[in-house]
């Protein structure tokens, strides 16, 4: 019997399209999945994952283009954007270029993550050359800030979570992980009084997927672990997103443990403008492993900031890249 190679290939491609056109539908949707148990190691597999197979796949479909029709070709070109859009390919708001700046003084703000091998002595030296008007770090435990950020008069840290600034301050309250049987605080609300008014402030840090993470790496899949751990972040994201509401010139910083396409984060701070969404450029991870890297760190504003400025520092070490932000108060 003949075997007929030409038609094979022809169905194995049409296949092959449908195949990436629903990958492509499924992780665009990823904002608004809905919360259900099922589907929280899914979730955390796409989110956290390495991104890249997307485009790889997306990419094979250049081979095919022979078996493909006209109009899956012009599909494929929207695949091939969507695969872009989920490895976090960011363009900035043109809209953002044409805002008139007024005379109110700008605030410049560093937030950090040193928790995982970050050098204090690099962001150290990062903070004398940039002079930041607000340093907001995370996982600094063991921060000795009497030989550390001397040129800031102004500091506080709990649990890790500290603000060292060059305005005097007020810390306002804090949010306990003994709410949920944890330890330590996972944010810390601050009255920043800048030159041009004052500044309602957070400090997070949110609760960690790694354990499920590790788990699927593993090949282990405790969905009772999962839905604890996505319990507890829901719940966090929940208490910060209702004190930023009715608030004027706010800021939420740190290290959210969450992309901006999950739908923890679309429920609870796509009312707020993200700085790297705005007037980021290509890809800015702010998460390195040893195969990919994510963008979980997030500087968040309300509408009366207007965005300068924003870069995600590459030249310290550690697992984390800090976020520097410049914003200019308007009344």
């Amino acid at each position: 019997m003949k075997i007929n190679y030409q038609a094979r290939l022809r169905c194995f491609s049409q296949w092959y399209f449908y195949g990436c056109l629903s990958l492509c539908l499924l992780v665009t949707s990823l904002p608004y999945w809905p919360s259900n148990q099922l589907f929280t190691i899914p979730k955390y597999a796409l989110l956290f994952g390495p991104r890249w197979w997307l485009l790889l796949a997306v990419i094979v479909l250049v081979f095919f283009w022979r078996q493909l029709s006209k109009k899956q070709l012009s599909v494929s070109i929207l695949l091939l954007l969507l695969s872009l859009n989920y490895l976090d390919f960011q363009l900035p708001k043109l809209g953002e270029y044409f805002i008139g700046n007024d005379d109110n003084a700008d605030v410049t703000i560093l937030s950090a993550n040193i928790g995982g091998g970050g050098s204090k002595t690099g962001l150290n030296f990062l903070a004398k050359n940039i002079q930041p008007d607000l340093i907001l770090l995370q996982e600094a435990r063991r921060l000795d800030l009497s030989s550390n950020f001397t040129d800031y008069p102004f500091a506080d840290c709990v649990s890790g979570l500290c603000i060292l600034s060059k305005y005097p301050f007020k810390q306002i309250k804090k949010l306990d992980r003994k709410l949920f049987g944890g330890w330590g605080s996972f944010a810390v609300f601050y009255s920043v009084e800048t030159e041009a008014g004052a500044v309602s402030l957070a400090n997070v840090h949110f609760e960690t997927p790694r354990s499920v993470l590790m788990g699927l790496i593993h090949r282990t899949f405790d969905f009772q672990l999962a839905n604890s751990i996505e319990s507890k972040r829901k719940f966090q994201a929940e208490l910060v997103s209702l004190w930023s509401e009715n608030k004027n010139h706010t800021l939420i910083v740190g290290d959210f443990n969450m992309p901006v396409d999950e739908n923890i984060y679309q429920d609870n701070f796509s009312k707020l403008n993200n700085a790297i969404d705005t007037k980021g450029f290509a890809f800015n991870d702010t998460k390195h492993t040893f195969w990919h890297g994510i963008r979980i760190d997030h500087v968040l504003y309300s509408d009366d900031f207007q965005l300068l400025d924003v870069e995600v520092v590459n030249s310290l070490s550690g697992d984390h890249r800090p976020v520097l932000t410049r914003l200019k108060i308007q009344h």
